[in-house]
């Protein structure tokens, strides 16, 4: 008899992200017990809420990395950039110090809804599994375009599955480099944070996966081919596979009627499968703190300027177009 594996899965956030992070471990917690979740803070508690309200997860605030960079990160990077550029340091640190056998990185807004084992038996394979966007042209006008997904990154990196190896170890050692002073968000430049780095992984790195099932990070950007149904209990994705996880992303609470923020393509109120998930993720969200969490400033970061004149209108122009990474 084999030996059991040690699985690990972890997120990053700040703390207005807590409520969020919460709802998506103990999701997949329902669906693969068998793992441990690790959520990265990237801020500090200071008091500000008990550690024991995230149990059986575990909770390491991004000083307990010791990044040798993280002072000048935190002040170089806004928010959000900074916390896409810790997910490389907190990896190294997980697999240094509690040695899993698989390692998961996932957004905090990601929602599971079946267990995980087509991905994991990826890895039996495979070092690295990552995710593409979408797999079929987009014939039409709306957002995101598919030049939108070039801008911002072929592959999403909500979601990175990985086999403790040297293959995935070189790889996340690449990865923290660039992101040590190459995680913005500038297109212009080619500059899409953490994300369009993951363009370069299957060239640079053997033994690396696409994920082919449309059951997984099914969101806003792919709806145009995966179409959810409900069967006998099962959320059904074009009715051949179940769904396994949702990326809920850029849904605001305050306007639940709106799928997303990112796009214009879809109604949510002709989705109406859709539509419940996202009510009830909004429920749970709400159950796990959201209104403690969602107020509470970040330690770390530099503030984002506002805009005036006409960089106001080029941003205001472009914001649609800013396919989202990552909740921070």
């Amino acid at each position: 008899m084999m030996p059991s594996q040690k699985k690990i899965a972890y997120t990053v956030c700040s703390a207005n992200h807590l409520a969020y992070a919460k709802t998506m471990a103990d999701s997949l917690l329902s669906v693969a017990p068998e793992y441990t979740v690790i959520i990265g803070l990237v801020d500090r508690n200071s008091g500000r809420f008990s550690v024991a309200e995230f149990l059986p997860h575990q909770l390491i605030e991004v000083e307990q990395l010791a990044i040798p960079a993280f002072k000048s990160m935190s002040t170089q990077y806004t928010l959000i950039e900074l916390n896409c550029a810790i997910k490389p340091f907190l990896a190294q640190y997980i697999l240094a110090k509690e040695q899993p056998d698989i390692l998961l990185y996932i957004d905090a807004d990601i929602f599971f809804y079946h267990p995980i084992t087509s991905i994991e038996a990826i890895l039996k394979q495979n070092s690295i599994a990552i995710t593409p966007h979408f797999f079929t042209p987009i014939n039409d006008d709306a957002l995101p375009m598919e030049r939108d997904v070039l801008r911002s990154g072929i592959y999403n990196a909500g979601f990175i599955a990985m086999k403790n190896n040297s293959i995935t170890q070189a790889f996340l050692q690449w990865w923290a480099e660039r992101l040590t002073h190459q995680c913005y968000y500038n297109f212009a430049e080619g500059m899409a944070v953490d994300q369009n780095w993951l363009n370069l992984i299957p060239l640079f790195f053997e033994q690396v996966a696409i994920v082919q099932q449309k059951g997984c990070n099914v969101a806003y950007w792919n709806l145009h081919e995966r179409n959810l149904s409900v069967h006998d209990n099962i959320v059904w994705v074009n009715e051949t596979e179940p769904l396994i996880f949702l990326h809920i992303s850029g849904y605001k609470f305050e306007n639940p009627d709106t799928l997303s923020k990112h796009q214009t393509r879809f109604q949510l109120n002709n989705l109406p499968v859709l539509r419940n998930l996202l009510a009830e993720y909004r429920n749970q969200v709400h159950q796990n703190g959201y209104a403690q969490y969602i107020q509470m400033p970040c330690y770390f970061a530099k503030p984002v300027k506002k805009s005036t004149g006409i960089m106001a209108f080029i941003n205001k122009i472009l914001q649609p177009l800013r396919i989202k990474i990552t909740n921070a």
